[in-house]
């Protein structure tokens, strides 16, 4: 019995640790050995289990996508060869008899991973390393069979994606390099399965566990981001990353606001024509203090507008200072927009070079400004913003971030429910039925704002033309007046919420589940013909209320960040066609074709009043949005192609090949994998592997380029 050999080597292992002293001690001959002790021929179950040494290195070097950084902001990268993983994992397979018509199933499971940040290196509760990963009972009552327990329920026909597949929530934390059955996240459930008629069978299945969703990297620790982890999507980044991530970059976009404020309310000096008039033409080099209330006269203008007016290169600013807003800082600014002459002003310093200033000078360590606004091609926070006024940053002045978990609970009343049909007919045609109502797997972010009570408040756009002197509404095309939408923050009763009264507000993340309706259904056929039989197969999914993520960058050019990132419902229809065959003897090839059909894509342009431009409203891509591409657009058809090949070598097989190729039809995005897996002996398989990503950058695969990686691994069975 296996467990003999477990307890044989536990007892050797004892012996050997024994202090010299001991061993030279003459055991009781009444004492019984370890083995009859145990008594292990009359224990109730079987108990067998894996243990595997996981070594994997990087193939190349690369800073670009790693989302932890040092004390200057810089990207840690890494080196060739680097370690990426330096993995342990044991299982024990617990099997037992329950009386004659039962049988129960329990697996456990302990995993370090030195190389794993925190939450990825070591056993964790709802993800592929949970210690208790399954324990289910498997029963009959007449006809009907059950299972009841912590368990994995695979619908689908698919290789290497889960249209289908959507019983159990997946760990992406390896991004696609476990096998389908290891990243699956079991869950406690319960199925039933009644035979129909000769060859059909319905399945009832009943999840009352429904938080737990899809483990996607950058998601776990909401106030690191995961930063470290090689396989956080850029998506996740945006979201919560350290130096892109929106949670991180409010604060500092709130003391940013909150230094803006102090240099326009007195630390400043303005053009004193200006300031009389609020009319840059009237401007006659004279600099004056802006005083206490100096906000009053920039409150209408918008970042884009202030920075080319205090931009002696503008070539619509041909006075250079003279006709500049703001172009010089007096002594007791404190050193707020970098080092100054403690005796006379600052002069000709250009609009980049304040907004810049003031980013330093407030510790920002995000994203937020690279040195020069270009609001036509993107990369920071202040490009994405040139329409918004200096009235609506004082409303961020000291915002807050922080992020809410919000998710269902698990008492049975909103438990996913699922039905599937399995038949057959007697010409070789397998088929399925699903009909499954449930949670998404797929969380969704919502971004909200709150009052320092924790009132909610509602952010809303007002147009308007207002005067630059005094920063009141005024006629469109009265002299020295602007058209902006300026953002405010409305509390419950209709009033603008006062940051300064009331405190500072919060933006808040709330990660929360939606659930939704999936129709499906599969099939398989073979096709026999004389060159070598062909097994056609496929799945069709149809998913109804969706929450597709939606980019409104034109509310975004204006400070609305919560109108600018949305949820919207939208239907999808997933399918995958593919082709098994196998020639040559004993070479299998597999081909398939996969497309995810958004039916309410979105892809327009907006501009609201004030916007100097027209913006991007569409679906983004929540794998790969980034601020470094734009917020990336998904696909209306995201159509992939895989390309499999397995082959075994050697007497009996112990030698097997494989080659998995999957290719992003739009991006050009591509992971090659190519694995070999060796018998040594019947306890002990020796596999490696290579994977490649490449092609487009900002692709689902493509993104993760400079993460490919080989590693090798021993398994020993007992």
């Amino acid at each position: 019995m296996r467990l003999q050999k477990i307890a044989l080597s536990m007892a050797a292992v004892a012996v050997l640790a024994m202090p010299s002293a001991i061993l030279a001690e003459e055991a009781p001959e009444e004492a019984p050995s370890t083995l009859e002790a145990l008594d292990m021929d009359n224990w109730p179950f079987e108990v067998s289990g894996e243990i595997i040494g996981t070594y994997g290195v990087f193939t190349g070097d690369g800073t670009t996508h790693n989302p932890k950084r040092d004390a200057n902001n810089e990207a840690i990268g890494h080196d060739a060869f680097d370690a990426t993983r330096t993995e342990l994992t044991a299982k024990l397979y617990l099997n037992g008899e329950v009386g004659e018509e039962s049988s129960w199933h329990g697996e456990l499971q302990f995993n370090k991973d030195w190389e794993g940040v925190d939450g990825y290196d070591n056993t964790r509760l709802y993800s592929q390393f949970d210690w208790l990963r399954e324990l289910y009972l498997d029963t009959i009552t007449g006809d009907m069979e059950w299972r009841i327990g912590k368990q994995q329920v695979v619908w689908g026909k698919a290789d290497g994606v889960k249209f289908l597949d959507i019983i159990n929530p997946t760990d992406y934390r390896h991004w696609g390099q476990d096998s389908m059955e290891d990243s699956r996240i079991p869950l406690w459930m319960l199925t039933a399965e009644y035979p129909v008629g000769d060859e059909g069978s319905l399945q009832f299945v009943y999840v009352p566990q429904v938080n737990v969703t899809n483990q996607i990297p950058g998601l776990y620790d909401p106030e690191t981001g995961d930063a470290g982890q090689p396989f956080v999507p850029l998506g996740m980044d945006t979201m919560l990353g350290g130096y892109n991530g929106f949670k991180n970059i409010g604060p500092d976009m709130g003391r940013v606001a909150s230094g803006f404020t102090a240099g326009f309310n007195g630390l400043m000096t303005i053009d004193e024509g200006f300031k009389n008039t609020g009319d840059p033409t009237q401007a006659n080099g004279n600099q004056v203090m802006l005083g206490a209330d100096g906000l009053k006269y920039f409150q209408a203008m918008t970042v884009n507008g202030f920075v080319q007016q205090a931009d002696p290169s503008n070539p619509n600013n041909p006075n250079g200072d003279v006709n500049g807003l703001v172009t010089g800082m007096v002594a007791n600014s404190g050193g707020l927009f970098g080092q100054i002459n403690p005796d006379e002003p600052m002069a000709a310093v250009t609009g980049n070079q304040m907004l810049g200033g003031v980013v330093q000078s407030t510790g920002s360590t995000t994203n937020q400004f690279n040195g020069t606004l270009n609001t036509g091609n993107p990369t920071s926070m202040f490009d994405y913003m040139g329409d918004t006024t200096f009235a609506t940053f004082n409303t961020f002045q000291g915002m807050n971030t922080k992020y809410v978990r919000e998710l269902e609970d698990n008492d049975g009343t909103n438990a996913n429910v699922g039905l599937r049909y399995s038949g057959a007919t007697d010409g070789g045609l397998n088929y399925t039925f699903n009909y499954y109502y449930h949670y998404d797997n797929n969380p969704v972010i919502d971004v909200s704002w709150e009052g320092a009570a924790g009132q909610a408040l509602v952010a809303q756009g007002r147009d308007g033309t207002f005067d630059g002197a005094t920063g009141n509404p005024v006629a469109p095309g009265t002299a020295g007046s602007y058209q902006t939408t300026t953002m405010d923050l409305l509390n419950a009763d209709g009033s603008v919420y006062n940051n300064v009264a009331e405190g500072a507000a919060t933006m808040v993340f709330t990660e929360s589940q939606n659930k939704i309706n999936t129709f499906g259904t599969s099939f398989d056929y073979a096709i026999d013909n004389s060159f070598a039989p062909v097994i056609v197969r496929g799945e069709f999914v149809y998913d109804k209320g969706v929450k597709q993520p939606v980019v409104d960058l034109g509310k975004l050019a204006y400070g609305d960040f919560a109108g600018a990132f949305t949820n919207e419902d939208a239907d999808f229809i997933n399918y995958v066609i593919g082709l098994d065959v196998t020639v040559l003897t004993n070479l299998f090839v597999s081909f398939q074709f996969m497309d995810k059909w958004n039916l309410d894509y979105q892809d327009t342009t907006v501009s609201y009043d004030g916007n100097t431009q027209d913006y991007g409203k569409f679906t983004a891509n929540s794998a790969s949005m980034s601020m470094s591409n734009g917020f990336r657009k998904a696909e209306e058809h995201q159509i992939m192609y895989t390309f499999f090949l397995s082959k075994p070598f050697m007497e009996s097989d112990v030698l097997r090949v494989n080659n998995l190729f999957l290719y992003e039809n739009e991006d050009g995005g591509y992971w090659n994998r190519l694995d070999f897996e060796y018998s040594w002996s019947d306890s002990t398989i020796i596999s490696a592997a290579w994977n490649q990503y490449g092609g487009d950058e900002y692709g689902v695969f493509g993104q993760f380029e400079e993460m490919s990686n080989v590693q090798g691994s021993v398994k020993f069975i007992f």
